[in-house]
Protein backbone atom coordinates (compact mmCIF):
# COMPACT_ATOMS: atom_id res chain seq x y z
CA UNK A 1 0.00 0.00 0.00
CA UNK A 2 1.21 3.46 -0.60
CA UNK A 3 2.04 6.16 1.70
CA UNK A 4 -1.34 8.12 0.16
CA UNK A 5 -2.83 5.45 0.32
CA UNK A 6 -2.34 4.75 4.09
CA UNK A 7 -3.04 8.73 4.82
CA UNK A 8 -6.24 8.16 2.61
CA UNK A 9 -7.47 5.08 5.30
CA UNK A 10 -5.91 6.84 8.61
CA UNK A 11 -8.37 9.96 7.54
CA UNK A 12 -11.13 7.75 6.87
CA UNK A 13 -10.30 5.90 10.42
CA UNK A 14 -10.06 9.44 12.41
CA UNK A 15 -12.89 10.63 10.45
CA UNK A 16 -15.02 7.31 11.92
CA UNK A 17 -14.05 8.08 15.32
CA UNK A 18 -14.90 11.49 15.20
CA UNK A 19 -18.52 11.03 13.85
CA UNK A 20 -18.75 7.79 16.45
CA UNK A 21 -17.58 10.27 19.14
CA UNK A 22 -19.87 13.02 18.10
CA UNK A 23 -22.60 10.72 17.47
CA UNK A 24 -22.01 8.54 20.32
CA UNK A 25 -24.05 10.75 23.48
CA UNK A 26 -26.98 10.76 20.51
CA UNK A 27 -27.20 7.06 20.14
CA UNK A 28 -26.19 6.50 24.07
CA UNK A 29 -29.43 9.52 25.36
CA UNK A 30 -31.93 7.38 22.33
CA UNK A 31 -31.38 3.89 23.72
CA UNK A 32 -32.14 5.40 27.20
CA UNK A 33 -34.99 6.74 26.35
CA UNK A 34 -36.16 3.71 24.25
CA UNK A 35 -38.42 1.24 26.04
CA UNK A 36 -37.70 -1.80 27.12
CA UNK A 37 -37.70 -4.63 24.76
CA UNK A 38 -41.18 -7.59 25.79
CA UNK A 39 -38.92 -10.47 27.23
CA UNK A 40 -41.92 -12.81 25.95
CA UNK A 41 -40.69 -11.29 22.07
CA UNK A 42 -36.78 -12.87 22.78
CA UNK A 43 -37.11 -15.90 25.14
CA UNK A 44 -37.59 -19.16 23.68
CA UNK A 45 -39.60 -20.35 26.84
CA UNK A 46 -42.26 -19.15 28.74
CA UNK A 47 -41.90 -17.88 32.77
CA UNK A 48 -41.97 -21.11 34.80
CA UNK A 49 -40.68 -23.57 32.37
CA UNK A 50 -38.24 -25.66 33.45
CA UNK A 51 -34.71 -24.90 31.98
CA UNK A 52 -31.27 -27.34 32.31
CA UNK A 53 -27.89 -25.70 31.85
CA UNK A 54 -26.81 -25.50 28.17
CA UNK A 55 -30.29 -24.56 27.22
CA UNK A 56 -30.57 -21.66 24.56
CA UNK A 57 -32.91 -19.19 26.33
CA UNK A 58 -33.00 -15.97 24.36
CA UNK A 59 -32.69 -16.29 20.42
CA UNK A 60 -30.62 -12.97 19.73
CA UNK A 61 -31.75 -12.44 16.52
CA UNK A 62 -34.97 -10.97 18.04
CA UNK A 63 -32.87 -9.00 20.43
CA UNK A 64 -33.06 -4.91 19.58
CA UNK A 65 -29.66 -3.95 17.99
CA UNK A 66 -27.90 -0.89 19.38
CA UNK A 67 -24.99 1.07 18.11
CA UNK A 68 -22.04 -0.67 18.01
CA UNK A 69 -19.98 2.28 19.37
CA UNK A 70 -21.83 2.23 22.79
CA UNK A 71 -21.30 -1.39 23.23
CA UNK A 72 -18.12 -2.73 21.59
CA UNK A 73 -17.23 -5.54 23.85
CA UNK A 74 -20.01 -7.50 22.29
CA UNK A 75 -17.42 -7.10 18.80
CA UNK A 76 -14.30 -8.30 21.20
CA UNK A 77 -16.16 -10.92 22.84
CA UNK A 78 -18.03 -12.16 19.73
CA UNK A 79 -14.17 -12.01 18.34
CA UNK A 80 -12.93 -14.33 21.19
CA UNK A 81 -15.61 -17.08 20.78
CA UNK A 82 -14.79 -17.18 17.01
CA UNK A 83 -17.84 -15.79 15.86
CA UNK A 84 -16.81 -13.95 12.79
CA UNK A 85 -20.51 -13.90 11.35
CA UNK A 86 -21.46 -12.21 14.13
CA UNK A 87 -18.18 -9.37 13.97
CA UNK A 88 -18.61 -8.73 10.15
CA UNK A 89 -22.60 -8.44 10.28
CA UNK A 90 -21.65 -5.77 12.97
CA UNK A 91 -18.47 -4.12 11.73
CA UNK A 92 -20.89 -3.93 8.62
CA UNK A 93 -24.22 -2.62 10.07
CA UNK A 94 -22.28 -1.23 12.73
CA UNK A 95 -25.29 -2.28 15.20
CA UNK A 96 -24.89 -5.27 17.71
CA UNK A 97 -27.59 -6.64 19.67
CA UNK A 98 -28.42 -5.04 22.70
CA UNK A 99 -28.35 -7.97 24.55
CA UNK A 100 -27.66 -6.65 28.11
CA UNK A 101 -30.84 -5.04 28.11
CA UNK A 102 -32.58 -8.74 28.19
CA UNK A 103 -30.41 -10.92 29.93
CA UNK A 104 -30.41 -11.71 33.79
CA UNK A 105 -28.99 -14.01 36.17
CA UNK A 106 -27.77 -17.54 35.06
CA UNK A 107 -27.55 -16.57 30.72
CA UNK A 108 -24.08 -16.36 29.13
CA UNK A 109 -23.90 -12.92 26.40
CA UNK A 110 -25.38 -15.66 24.13
CA UNK A 111 -28.34 -16.63 25.08
CA UNK A 112 -27.48 -19.73 27.14
CA UNK A 113 -28.39 -20.86 30.56
CA UNK A 114 -25.14 -20.92 32.66
CA UNK A 115 -23.71 -21.14 36.10
CA UNK A 116 -25.94 -23.41 37.83
CA UNK A 117 -26.68 -27.17 38.14
CA UNK A 118 -30.29 -29.46 38.16
CA UNK A 119 -33.61 -28.04 36.63
CA UNK A 120 -33.38 -24.04 36.93
CA UNK A 121 -36.99 -22.35 36.15
CA UNK A 122 -37.16 -19.56 34.04
CA UNK A 123 -38.30 -16.27 35.49
CA UNK A 124 -38.56 -12.85 34.16
CA UNK A 125 -37.27 -10.23 36.57
CA UNK A 126 -37.33 -6.69 36.42
CA UNK A 127 -37.78 -7.06 32.69
CA UNK A 128 -35.00 -9.21 32.40
CA UNK A 129 -34.76 -13.14 31.53
CA UNK A 130 -33.30 -14.90 34.01
CA UNK A 131 -32.92 -18.89 35.08
CA UNK A 132 -33.26 -19.62 39.27
CA UNK A 133 -31.23 -22.47 40.13
CA UNK A 134 -33.29 -25.37 41.76
CA UNK A 135 -33.90 -25.59 45.43
CA UNK A 136 -32.47 -28.35 47.81
CA UNK A 137 -35.55 -30.38 46.88
CA UNK A 138 -38.11 -30.29 44.32
CA UNK A 139 -41.07 -32.39 43.44
CA UNK A 140 -44.36 -32.14 41.91
CA UNK A 141 -47.80 -34.77 41.44
CA UNK A 142 -48.44 -37.05 39.15
CA UNK A 143 -51.47 -36.00 37.40
CA UNK A 144 -53.49 -37.55 33.99
CA UNK A 145 -52.41 -36.05 30.66
CA UNK A 146 -53.64 -38.09 27.62
CA UNK A 147 -56.49 -39.99 27.70
CA UNK A 148 -58.10 -42.74 25.20
CA UNK A 149 -61.46 -42.09 24.36
CA UNK A 150 -63.63 -45.00 23.02
CA UNK A 151 -65.61 -43.85 19.63
CA UNK A 152 -67.47 -45.89 17.49
CA UNK A 153 -64.71 -47.69 15.17
CA UNK A 154 -62.16 -46.00 17.00
CA UNK A 155 -59.95 -44.61 19.61
CA UNK A 156 -59.39 -40.80 20.21
CA UNK A 157 -56.17 -39.98 21.99
CA UNK A 158 -57.15 -36.38 24.11
CA UNK A 159 -54.52 -33.94 25.59
CA UNK A 160 -56.16 -30.82 27.36
CA UNK A 161 -59.44 -31.63 26.21
CA UNK A 162 -58.24 -31.52 22.40
CA UNK A 163 -58.43 -34.41 20.05
CA UNK A 164 -54.63 -35.25 18.69
CA UNK A 165 -54.61 -38.05 17.17
CA UNK A 166 -57.99 -40.79 16.13
CA UNK A 167 -56.64 -44.55 15.82
CA UNK A 168 -58.80 -47.32 14.40
CA UNK A 169 -58.60 -50.19 16.76
CA UNK A 170 -57.19 -52.52 14.23
CA UNK A 171 -53.93 -49.61 14.31
CA UNK A 172 -53.81 -49.80 18.05
CA UNK A 173 -49.55 -50.48 18.73
CA UNK A 174 -46.63 -49.55 20.29
CA UNK A 175 -46.48 -47.12 17.52
CA UNK A 176 -49.79 -45.80 18.07
CA UNK A 177 -50.33 -45.25 21.23
CA UNK A 178 -48.76 -44.42 24.66
CA UNK A 179 -47.97 -47.31 26.45
CA UNK A 180 -45.27 -46.58 29.44
CA UNK A 181 -48.59 -46.90 32.06
CA UNK A 182 -51.06 -49.17 29.92
CA UNK A 183 -49.67 -52.04 28.06
CA UNK A 184 -51.17 -52.44 24.40
CA UNK A 185 -53.14 -55.63 25.28
CA UNK A 186 -54.54 -53.65 28.20
CA UNK A 187 -55.57 -51.06 26.37
CA UNK A 188 -57.40 -53.07 23.32
CA UNK A 189 -58.95 -54.90 26.25
CA UNK A 190 -60.14 -52.59 27.82
CA UNK A 191 -61.52 -51.09 24.36
CA UNK A 192 -63.60 -54.10 23.80
CA UNK A 193 -65.38 -54.06 26.94
CA UNK A 194 -65.53 -50.42 27.39
CA UNK A 195 -68.54 -48.14 26.15
CA UNK A 196 -68.44 -45.63 23.57
CA UNK A 197 -67.68 -42.31 25.46
CA UNK A 198 -65.42 -44.35 28.56
CA UNK A 199 -61.80 -43.01 28.85
CA UNK A 200 -58.76 -44.17 30.08
CA UNK A 201 -55.49 -42.83 31.14
CA UNK A 202 -52.58 -43.48 28.74
CA UNK A 203 -50.14 -40.86 30.35
CA UNK A 204 -49.04 -38.53 32.97
CA UNK A 205 -47.52 -35.06 33.45
CA UNK A 206 -45.75 -33.82 36.42
CA UNK A 207 -47.73 -30.50 37.65
CA UNK A 208 -48.75 -28.93 41.27
CA UNK A 209 -44.83 -28.35 41.98
CA UNK A 210 -43.24 -27.14 45.04
CA UNK A 211 -41.79 -24.31 43.62
CA UNK A 212 -44.68 -23.37 41.54
CA UNK A 213 -42.59 -24.35 38.21
CA UNK A 214 -45.10 -24.57 35.07
CA UNK A 215 -46.47 -28.85 34.37
CA UNK A 216 -44.01 -30.76 32.24
CA UNK A 217 -45.93 -32.91 30.07
CA UNK A 218 -45.38 -36.67 29.34
CA UNK A 219 -42.73 -36.71 26.76
CA UNK A 220 -40.10 -33.48 28.37
CA UNK A 221 -40.15 -35.59 31.84
CA UNK A 222 -37.16 -38.26 31.34
CA UNK A 223 -34.79 -35.17 29.60
CA UNK A 224 -35.70 -33.02 32.42
CA UNK A 225 -35.59 -34.83 35.66
CA UNK A 226 -33.88 -37.90 34.28
CA UNK A 227 -34.64 -41.96 33.41
CA UNK A 228 -34.93 -42.48 37.80
CA UNK A 229 -37.83 -40.46 38.29
CA UNK A 230 -39.88 -41.88 35.10
CA UNK A 231 -39.71 -45.48 36.38
CA UNK A 232 -40.32 -44.27 40.09
CA UNK A 233 -43.81 -42.73 38.49
CA UNK A 234 -44.46 -45.77 36.77
CA UNK A 235 -45.09 -47.28 40.05
CA UNK A 236 -47.51 -44.96 42.02
CA UNK A 237 -50.56 -43.98 41.16
CA UNK A 238 -52.07 -40.43 39.99
CA UNK A 239 -51.38 -37.62 42.18
CA UNK A 240 -48.85 -39.40 44.34
CA UNK A 241 -46.04 -36.84 44.88
CA UNK A 242 -42.99 -37.52 42.88
CA UNK A 243 -39.38 -36.29 43.92
CA UNK A 244 -37.97 -35.00 41.07
CA UNK A 245 -34.91 -33.20 42.45
CA UNK A 246 -32.51 -33.49 45.29
CA UNK A 247 -28.87 -32.25 46.02
CA UNK A 248 -27.37 -30.48 49.02
CA UNK A 249 -28.99 -32.57 51.44
CA UNK A 250 -27.51 -35.43 54.65
CA UNK A 251 -29.72 -38.75 55.59
CA UNK A 252 -30.48 -39.31 59.06
CA UNK A 253 -31.90 -42.06 60.76
CA UNK A 254 -35.08 -41.14 62.27
CA UNK A 255 -35.87 -44.54 63.46
CA UNK A 256 -35.40 -48.21 63.03
CA UNK A 257 -38.15 -50.95 63.77
CA UNK A 258 -38.17 -54.29 63.63
CA UNK A 259 -41.87 -56.66 63.69
CA UNK A 260 -41.42 -60.56 63.19
CA UNK A 261 -44.11 -61.96 60.92
CA UNK A 262 -45.26 -65.24 63.47
CA UNK A 263 -47.32 -68.38 62.63
CA UNK A 264 -51.12 -68.57 61.50
CA UNK A 265 -51.63 -71.90 59.47
CA UNK A 266 -55.06 -71.59 59.68
CA UNK A 267 -54.37 -68.53 56.71
CA UNK A 268 -51.93 -70.50 54.78
CA UNK A 269 -47.83 -69.27 56.08
CA UNK A 270 -46.41 -69.25 52.64
CA UNK A 271 -48.99 -67.04 51.19
CA UNK A 272 -48.96 -64.91 54.26
CA UNK A 273 -44.88 -64.58 53.84
CA UNK A 274 -45.28 -63.92 50.00
CA UNK A 275 -47.87 -61.21 51.07
CA UNK A 276 -45.32 -59.59 53.60
CA UNK A 277 -42.62 -59.18 51.25
CA UNK A 278 -44.77 -57.50 48.87
CA UNK A 279 -45.74 -55.29 51.35
CA UNK A 280 -41.98 -54.78 51.71
CA UNK A 281 -41.66 -54.34 48.03
CA UNK A 282 -44.65 -51.65 47.98
CA UNK A 283 -43.18 -49.37 50.04
CA UNK A 284 -39.33 -50.00 50.24
CA UNK A 285 -37.42 -46.70 49.13
CA UNK A 286 -40.61 -44.46 49.01
CA UNK A 287 -40.17 -40.82 49.18
CA UNK A 288 -42.73 -38.77 50.78
CA UNK A 289 -41.93 -34.37 50.87
CA UNK A 290 -42.69 -32.40 53.77
CA UNK A 291 -46.94 -31.49 53.57
CA UNK A 292 -47.76 -34.44 51.21
CA UNK A 293 -48.97 -37.71 51.89
CA UNK A 294 -48.13 -40.90 49.63
CA UNK A 295 -49.30 -44.69 49.41
CA UNK A 296 -47.12 -47.74 48.39
CA UNK A 297 -46.57 -48.94 44.74
CA UNK A 298 -49.42 -49.47 43.00
CA UNK A 299 -47.46 -51.84 41.00
CA UNK A 300 -47.28 -54.85 43.71
CA UNK A 301 -49.99 -57.22 44.03
CA UNK A 302 -50.78 -59.53 46.63
CA UNK A 303 -52.10 -63.09 47.25
CA UNK A 304 -55.79 -63.62 48.88
CA UNK A 305 -56.48 -66.16 51.72
CA UNK A 306 -60.09 -67.67 52.77
CA UNK A 307 -61.33 -65.62 55.52
CA UNK A 308 -64.96 -65.85 57.10
CA UNK A 309 -64.36 -63.03 58.92
CA UNK A 310 -63.98 -60.89 56.02
CA UNK A 311 -66.56 -58.97 54.15
CA UNK A 312 -65.51 -60.83 51.07
CA UNK A 313 -64.24 -63.87 52.41
CA UNK A 314 -60.88 -63.52 51.39
CA UNK A 315 -58.07 -61.19 52.56
CA UNK A 316 -54.29 -60.54 51.76
CA UNK A 317 -53.07 -62.18 55.12
CA UNK A 318 -49.29 -61.48 55.69
CA UNK A 319 -49.87 -57.89 55.55
CA UNK A 320 -50.26 -56.73 58.82
CA UNK A 321 -47.06 -57.51 60.62
CA UNK A 322 -44.87 -55.30 58.24
CA UNK A 323 -48.07 -52.62 58.37
CA UNK A 324 -47.46 -52.89 62.17
CA UNK A 325 -44.00 -51.82 61.80
CA UNK A 326 -44.68 -49.21 59.46
CA UNK A 327 -47.46 -47.71 61.36
CA UNK A 328 -45.27 -47.93 64.75
CA UNK A 329 -42.41 -46.45 63.15
CA UNK A 330 -44.25 -43.68 61.39
CA UNK A 331 -46.41 -42.56 64.39
CA UNK A 332 -43.27 -42.51 66.89
CA UNK A 333 -41.63 -39.85 64.79
CA UNK A 334 -44.69 -37.37 65.14
CA UNK A 335 -46.90 -38.33 62.13
CA UNK A 336 -50.90 -39.34 62.22
CA UNK A 337 -52.47 -42.81 61.89
CA UNK A 338 -52.14 -44.01 57.99
CA UNK A 339 -55.12 -43.61 56.76
CA UNK A 340 -56.21 -47.50 56.16
CA UNK A 341 -54.51 -48.57 58.93
CA UNK A 342 -55.82 -49.33 62.75
CA UNK A 343 -54.10 -49.19 66.19
CA UNK A 344 -55.29 -52.74 66.22
CA UNK A 345 -52.84 -55.95 66.44
CA UNK A 346 -54.44 -56.79 62.82
CA UNK A 347 -53.44 -53.26 61.70
CA UNK A 348 -54.84 -53.67 58.02
CA UNK A 349 -58.49 -52.54 57.67
CA UNK A 350 -60.06 -55.60 55.89
CA UNK A 351 -60.95 -54.94 52.09
CA UNK A 352 -58.56 -52.84 51.27
CA UNK A 353 -54.95 -52.92 48.75
CA UNK A 354 -52.21 -52.67 51.62
CA UNK A 355 -50.40 -50.58 49.00
CA UNK A 356 -52.40 -47.94 47.14
CA UNK A 357 -55.08 -47.90 49.56
CA UNK A 358 -52.60 -46.93 53.06
CA UNK A 359 -51.36 -43.62 52.82
CA UNK A 360 -49.28 -41.71 54.87
CA UNK A 361 -48.76 -38.25 55.52
CA UNK A 362 -45.81 -36.05 56.49
CA UNK A 363 -46.47 -33.50 59.00
CA UNK A 364 -42.89 -32.83 59.80
CA UNK A 365 -40.34 -30.48 58.18
CA UNK A 366 -37.85 -32.76 55.51
CA UNK A 367 -38.78 -35.38 53.25
CA UNK A 368 -38.17 -39.17 54.57
CA UNK A 369 -37.44 -41.81 52.51
CA UNK A 370 -39.01 -45.42 53.89
CA UNK A 371 -36.56 -48.38 53.84
CA UNK A 372 -38.00 -51.99 54.54
CA UNK A 373 -36.01 -55.40 54.14
CA UNK A 374 -36.40 -58.88 55.59
CA UNK A 375 -34.46 -61.36 57.14
CA UNK A 376 -34.79 -64.94 57.22
CA UNK A 377 -37.83 -66.64 56.07
CA UNK A 378 -41.30 -68.51 58.03
CA UNK A 379 -42.66 -67.26 61.24
CA UNK A 380 -39.48 -65.88 62.58
CA UNK A 381 -38.67 -63.76 59.54
CA UNK A 382 -38.01 -60.33 60.49
CA UNK A 383 -39.13 -57.11 59.27
CA UNK A 384 -37.39 -54.24 59.15
CA UNK A 385 -38.85 -50.41 58.39
CA UNK A 386 -36.25 -47.57 58.64
CA UNK A 387 -37.25 -43.87 58.25
CA UNK A 388 -34.85 -41.93 57.04
CA UNK A 389 -35.06 -37.94 57.15
CA UNK A 390 -33.40 -36.04 54.28
CA UNK A 391 -31.85 -32.75 55.68
CA UNK A 392 -30.56 -29.56 53.83
CA UNK A 393 -27.24 -28.33 53.73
Amino acid sequence: MGVKSLKKLNKFIILFFALAIITAPIGLYAEKGSPSQNPKEVSSFDAGDTILPGMKVVNRDKVWKAPLILHPTNLIEDFKERQYDEVMISILTGVTPNMEKVLGEHISRRGIAVGYEGPGILKIKNGKICVDSPSNFVWGYKVPYTYGVKTKNSLAIVEKNRIVKVVSFSDINNDTVPHDYVSVQEIKKWYMNAYEGENITLDYSLNYFNDNRREVPPNEIEKLFGKNVKEYMKNYPSYSPIMVYMHNYKEKVAIHVVDYLGSYPEYNDLKRELNARSFIKAWNNTIIPPGTASSGKESVGFELSSDPKAPTGTASHGTCPPARALRDAVTSIGFPLPTGLTWEYTAVKYGINPATDIKITNTGKYPIKIIMWSEGHGPSMEIHVKIIYLIPE
